[in-house]
């Protein structure tokens, strides 16, 4: 089962390779010749301007969580994760509107007798935008290794006259560092992933550059070749990290003692305090503040069946999306940490988990083009079945989006898995294999009871994940079907911001429980930090 959902999964991505090579077209010979270049550039410096603040943000506010003993401090070291319940584009429609010349700020500037418009929507705006909402990506991650830190590299560092600044940058950091890069790539996947805010602020990378060839040009040739590009920058960013990564190998004596944190009090609890809740309301706080104060204005005309058909359709898509990814993380794991041949079957493992490395748009391009010969293929059976039926049938379908939800978001479920078996080990499966039970009931019985908080981890963070997902589903929706991210994207190119508050505390509602439900499940992504 685990090969032929590899099979599946790569088959869309290796078709994308072999139409890459096909004819090419007028489209895609005036992009290469006159916008590639600006894509490539565009790309590459909002990558670095966004790594780059996300690290300072990221790392900033898990040290002082980490380190630091201060009033507050437990209930800001989880709200500060509340900011990946918003989706960058909610935020980047909201700040847009508030800068513009009759929006809160503005309308504010203006009676102080400043220049009431101040201009955002632009690469450093956008770069601000994924930094305040993805920050926590890298947050998590340092913290939770920052925590488990033993507090013997620092007294040594110290005995060896190392001053605290020499030490955080000689020990602290590197030995973070596996977490600070890990959730970095995180973020710069994201933000290449991203359509809304780059098309709203006219921001041209690849994702619009895809979008714009498809959607606006009519060239689907292009969007391919385009797609391929955006391919190899992510891998490239992906080389060059291992590159400099090396031979280094990074361990902690987890066993021995933790670093204990300090008690901080007066101008420094402030500072500190004052930090974390200057990023929490930027990224979060301030947007849900403007939303309310749209959803009063417009209340009396945001509740439709439209509205409710949306939202139905974005829970029930997603609960069965990620039942599906799941189970089929399931018993990929187990294809791997059983299979006797090893190497092999963890390679193929990891190839057919290369999803969440690849933007959402390339993978629609991906699926689309693969469902398309599919259904050329197929044609005839379905001539026979309904002569005057449609040609498209598995394309047009809620089934193609689906599809790509799981070829995206598998490897958030399979690494969730993976993690809760890694604990356990394979002592109490061989176990049960001794006494006569078979693979499946040892699955049933014994290791699903024993992993159920991966389980039910892998089943929220996809969940949050696919209610999010933009640009898959603009590209693969059947006619007529709206989640609340097309709906949002809906109101929002039509500049009418305030009507779609209603939509967006919907759908940050909805991310909001769950991140609360992951983070005191068990303590689930808080073990060693409190």
């Amino acid at each position: 089962m685990s090969i032929v959902i590899g099979i599946l999964i790569l088959l869309p991505i290796v078709n994308i390779l072999f139409e890459f090579f096909g004819t090419s077209s007028a489209t895609w010979e005036h992009i290469r010749t006159y916008l590639l270049r600006e894509y490539i550039l565009n790309s590459i410096i909002l990558i670095i301007l966004v790594g780059i603040m996300t690290l300072i943000l990221g790392f900033t506010s898990a040290y002082f969580v980490a380190r630091y003993n201060f009033k507050g401090r437990k209930f800001l070291s989880w709200m500060l994760v509340i900011p990946l319940a918003v989706p960058s584009y909610i935020a980047g429609y909201v700040y847009a509107d508030m800068f513009s010349y009759t929006g809160t700020i503005g309308r504010f500037l203006s009676s102080i007798g400043m220049n009431g418009q101040i201009n955002i929507m632009n690469m450093l705006g956008a770069s601000l935008i994924f930094a305040f909402t993805l920050y926590p990506y890298v947050y998590l991650l340092t913290l939770t290794s920052l925590s488990r830190q033993s507090s013997s590299y620092l007294e040594s560092a110290t005995l060896l006259g190392a001053s605290k600044w020499k030490r955080l940058v000689t020990v602290t950091i590197p030995l973070a560092r596996p977490a600070l890069v890990a959730g970095t790539l995180l973020v710069i996947l994201e933000t290449l992933n991203d359509y809304g805010v780059v098309q709203y602020f006219n921001v041209r990378v690849f994702s619009f550059a895809i979008f714009n060839a498809w959607f606006s040009l009519g060239d689907i040739t292009s969007a391919i070749r385009l797609s391929a590009y955006l391919m190899v920058l992510v891998f490239a960013v992906i080389l060059i990290e291992r590159a400099f990564r090396g031979r280094k190998q990074y361990q902690m004596h987890v066993k021995t003692k933790l670093i204990s944190r300090r008690k901080i009090h007066g101008w420094k609890q402030v500072g500190v305090t004052s930090f974390l809740w200057f990023i929490l309301a930027i990224g979060f706080l301030i947007p849900i503040m403007q939303l309310l104060y749209y959803l009063v204005l417009t209340i009396h005309k945001a509740l439709d069946i439209r509205l409710l058909i949306a939202t139905m359709n974005t829970v029930v898509n997603s609960v069965v999306t990620a039942g599906f990814i799941v189970i089929i993380a399931l018993f990929m794991v187990n294809f791997s940490r059983l299979n006797k041949r090893g190497k092999a079957s963890k390679s193929w493992v990891r190839l057919a988990n290369l999803g969440y490395a690849i933007p959402g748009a390339v993978i629609a391009v991906a699926v689309h083009v693969f469902f398309v010969d599919l259904d050329r293929l197929f044609a005839p059976i379905y001539s026979l079945i309904n002569p005057n039926g449609p040609s498209l049938v598995i394309t047009v379908s809620l089934f193609t989006l689906i599809f790509a939800y799981i070829l995206r978001f598998l490897s958030i479920g399979f690494n969730s898995i993976e993690s809760q078996y890694e604990k356990i080990g394979t002592k109490f499966t061989e176990s049960a294999y001794t006494l006569g039970s078979g693979r499946l009931d040892a699955l049933i019985r014994v290791d699903i009871p024993l992993i159920f908080p991966g389980l039910v981890g892998a089943f929220i963070l996809s969940f949050i994940d696919i209610i999010k997902e933009l640009p898959l589903t603009l590209i693969l929706r059947p006619a007529n079907y709206d989640s609340l991210s097309t709906y949002i994207y809906t109101y929002a190119r039509d500049e009418m911001i305030q009507e779609s508050s209603l939509p967006s505390l919907i759908l940050i509602t909805i991310a909001g429980v769950l991140i609360y439900l992951l983070t005191h499940y068990k303590k689930g992504l808080f073990n060693n930090v409190y």
